[in-house]
């Protein structure tokens, strides 16, 4: 009689224990993909700010994007670039 009771609550408690785990687990991996998901969107934002396509010296070319600076074309640096000229502009 009392063999079948403490089964009975070794059983309750993996059920439980269970859930609590699978919850966690949930609530971790909702936590962590928001993060990652706004942490992304911030960079792909700051991405967008670079103006190297609509600049004139902009060549189109794989080897020469930039006639003015090759080294920092298309990449963060070139967000403030002093030599910016707009195709728009001229």
């Amino acid at each position: 009689m009392f063999v079948p009771t403490i089964l009975e609550l070794v059983s309750s408690i993996y059920s439980v224990t269970f859930a609590i785990c699978m919850s966690l687990s949930l609530v971790y991996f909702t936590w962590s993909s928001w993060n990652t998901f706004q942490k992304d969107w911030l960079h792909l934002k700051k991405l967008h700010q670079i103006p190297c396509d609509r600049c004139v010296f902009y060549t189109g070319e794989y080897y020469l994007k930039c006639t003015v600076h090759p080294h920092k074309a298309f990449h963060e640096e070139a967000i403030d670039c002093t030599d910016y000229r707009s195709v728009k502009s001229e």
